[in-house]
């Protein structure tokens, strides 16, 4: 079940972030996001949104994503699936839940950044019909990165 992130998933949410990612997020930023209920306006044409997937009552993943309502861009931030839960489609229902969102609120076209070694990332968005547009050199710090978009 996907749903909205509540302060209560805060735990499991960092539990996953420290084993998905070399650099992860600081506790503060999603803190920011799960006390806003998933939804936070950045400035008047931008809102960051945040969702989780659980099974058995338990978060099992996590996306980030935010809309530039008056660019009608969306942004892939973070997208997260617990390590024993990889491998079984996880990734892609949350995915195809944000991309769906997006279509709802008109947005044409979303971007993201990855990590260029994280080939079962890439493979995921380039089978969801993302292309690699560009590659951006040291963007995580120790390695580059690949963006990609996808037009929707």
């Amino acid at each position: 079940m996907i749903r909205k992130v509540r302060l209560e998933d805060l735990e499991e949410i960092m539990n996953i972030e420290r084993e998905s990612f070399p650099v992860p997020w600081e506790y503060s930023i999603f803190f920011n996001i799960c006390i806003a209920s998933g939804k936070s306006s950045l400035r008047e044409s931008r809102c960051i949104f945040m969702d989780v997937i659980e099974k058995e009552s338990s978060i099992i993943g996590y996306a980030v994503w935010e809309i530039n309502s008056r660019k009608r861009e969306g942004h892939i931030l973070n997208l997260a699936i617990k390590s024993t839960e990889r491998k079984k489609g996880q990734g892609r229902l949350l995915l195809s839940h944000i991309l769906n969102h997006l279509r709802v609120n008109n947005v044409r076209a979303c971007r993201l950044e990855v990590r260029e070694h994280n080939l079962p990332a890439r493979q995921l968005y380039e089978s969801s019909g993302f292309k690699e547009s560009s590659k951006v050199p040291s963007y995580y710090f120790d390695e580059d990165a690949i963006i990609y978009t996808l037009h929707l």
